[in-house]
């Protein structure tokens, strides 16, 4: 049934959970997996992990789900003859998607939406964060808007990642928050009034905030995935010191010093496409 063997790169299995937190904090602390993928940012519903030669797809799911295989393809349609699932005598069902799926920008619906800061709830969402849905609609898809809070101030446990993106852009709305990016320079500090335009898919991390700091985030389109980057280090080990010995001594709301980066606005820090 398979006319083509050459075109399958390869494979994951998909694990239906309840409780997608828990499910993926099981595999990553007690049995070693790696994030390689989690979508979306600000309500994640998918996570891809690999470990031990295996690779499991995580999905938010009811009980009735069923798990199946993804087999990832560099043309699906040349697999096995155009079929796209396929049946195993046990029951078991293949799926034959696309290995580098294509970022998709749906066409671009046009709504007034007015929101205020009482409106709709803060849920969790990737490393700590607590994101708002500023335009719930997503212009057809096309948008998202986030207020981003992390009311804790100090390390986050985020990771080098990136996003499989057409437009990012984020803005600095209240309190300080120190990044790195990929070719970048060394980490700088966002503070109130900053603003960070991201090129597609460049690598990079939070490292740490003020309590309470506060973002906006403009993306493009509204569901996208995020990758984590497991073989980049940022910043670079032994290039600088540590983000958090590097703020020893900071409090409150004051931006660490001591990061290489000019004070004020970081303006000359933002990173361009190339």
């Amino acid at each position: 049934m398979i006319t083509d063997k050459s075109q399958i790169a390869g494979a994951e299995v998909v694990l239906p959970c309840r409780d997608l937190e828990a499910t993926l904090a099981f595999f990553k602390d007690r049995l070693g997996f790696q994030l390689e993928a989690i979508f979306p940012a600000d309500a994640p519903a998918v996570a891809v992990i690999a470990g031990h030669g295996l690779r499991l797809r995580l999905e938010r799911a009811g009980e009735d789900a069923s798990g199946r295989i993804r087999l990832l393809c560099r043309e699906p349609e040349g697999v096995a003859g155009g079929e796209r699932m396929l049946v195993a005598p046990n029951g078991t069902h293949i799926e034959l998607v696309e290995a580098d799926t294509p970022v998709v920008v749906p066409p671009l619906k046009p709504e007034f939406v007015l929101s205020r800061m009482g409106d709709g709830a803060w849920d969790a969402g990737r490393a700590g964060m607590l994101y708002r849905d500023l335009i719930p609609g997503r212009l057809g898809g096309r948008f998202i808007a986030s207020h981003i809070r992390i009311a804790e101030g100090g390390p986050v446990p985020d990771y080098v990642h990136f996003h499989k993106i057409r437009f990012q852009m984020i803005f600095c709305r209240t309190g300080w928050v120190r990044l790195v990016y990929e070719d970048q320079g060394p980490p700088f500090v966002m503070q109130t009034g900053d603003c960070v335009l991201q090129p597609p898919q460049i690598r990079h991390r939070v490292l740490e905030s003020s309590p309470g700091l506060e973002v906006i985030e403009l993306a493009c389109p509204a569901v996208h995935e995020t990758f984590a980057e497991n073989l980049l280090t940022l910043p670079p080990q032994g290039s600088i010191r540590s983000a958090t010995s590097a703020a020893s001594g900071s409090s409150g709301m004051s931006p660490p010093k001591g990061d290489g980066s000019p004070g004020g606005s970081q303006a000359s820090n933002v990173a361009t496409p190339a």
